[in-house]
């Protein structure tokens, strides 16, 4: 799912799979600590509690890692990571019981969204 959200003067773009939301944010430096992937090679954001299925970029020039300095007022325990996407092409991020979107190059914000229920914030798990 693909949305766009008005600040000021500019759209913010955003990019939704279950739980897991991208936010497209501007050139921001690959600081911090990587995230490597997994011995498949898969890139991974977030994986299910329950089913071990994983939200992942299986190929294509992606990049991962975490620098709490660029997570900008997202709460830590819902700040995934950043990553980068270079090349000219956008890149599939895939999961088992999602549907597959395709984000283009670029660099973006990753974080679990939150579940409200009765006023009491929850995260939301797959």
């Amino acid at each position: 799912m693909v949305f766009n959200q008005e600040k000021g003067k500019s759209m913010q773009k955003f990019y939704a799979q279950g739980d897991v939301i991208l936010e497209r944010v501007p050139d921001a430096p690959a600081s911090g600590t990587p995230i490597k992937p997994d011995p498949d090679k898969a890139v991974v954001l977030a994986r299910g509690e329950v089913t071990g299925h994983r939200h992942a970029f299986y190929g294509g020039n992606v990049a991962m890692f975490r620098d709490d300095a660029l997570a900008r007022g997202v709460p830590s325990e819902l700040y995934i990571g950043h990553i980068k996407i270079g090349g000219s092409k956008p890149v599939e991020l895939k999961h088992e019981e999602h549907d597959t979107i395709k984000l283009p190059p670029g660099n973006y914000r990753v974080r679990r969204q939150r579940e409200f229920d009765a006023g009491e914030a929850r995260v939301v798990a797959d």
